[in-house]
């Protein structure tokens, strides 16, 4: 009778020996399989990291670059700025429009190629701003007689920008040197 007890234990107890040994080893081996691949992204991850950092530091001084030259754009097609520097009192008023409409579509024509080192919504802004400036050209020259001069549509330009309490360019200079002091952090 003991050895058939015995027997009857080791019926039980053999299986259930093999069948925790067996979920033993293999959840011990997923644990080490999980490892190895944590292991695989950590170096992966550390590689794209070397190599993000990499392409920051050659990417930043031309991000700074354009930066500048965005901010020289919007500096030059000022109004206040752009009226003083192309003012010629002798000229009519819509030659001086067309003048100085003409002086925005060349600097921003020059200055395409920098969209790609700022974020979208520093173009759209410095677009924007380039837009409202057209917008106060055209204002202060459709309140003139065909006759007048220049230094009428100057007049008129400066009327209508000490109306408003930013200039158009003030606000996009401020986002873009943000957006540098950003990257410096």
């Amino acid at each position: 009778m003991s050895t058939e007890i015995i027997l009857q234990l080791a019926k039980y107890i053999i299986p259930s020996v093999v069948f925790f040994g067996a979920v033993y080893y293999f959840t011990n081996r997923w644990f080490e399989i999980q490892g190895q691949k944590n292991k695989i992204k950590a170096q992966e991850l550390n590689k794209k990291n070397v190599v993000e950092n990499g392409m920051k530091k050659h990417f930043f001084p031309l991000q700074v670059d354009a930066a500048q030259r965005l901010v020289l754009f919007l500096e030059r097609i000022a109004p206040n700025n752009m009226v003083m520097r192309l003012h010629n009192p002798g000229l009519p008023a819509r030659g001086f429009q067309q003048k100085l409409l003409e002086n925005i579509r060349s600097e921003f024509e020059h200055n395409l190629a920098q969209q790609v080192f700022v974020s979208s919504e520093a173009w759209a802004r410095i677009v924007n701003s380039k837009e409202e400036i057209v917008k106060i050209i055209n204002m202060a020259a459709t309140k003139l007689e065909p006759t007048a001069l220049a230094g009428e549509l100057s007049h008129g330009i400066f009327e209508i920008t000490a109306q408003l309490q930013q200039q158009p360019t003030d606000t996009v200079i401020e986002f873009i040197k943000n957006e540098i002091r950003k990257e410096l952090k």
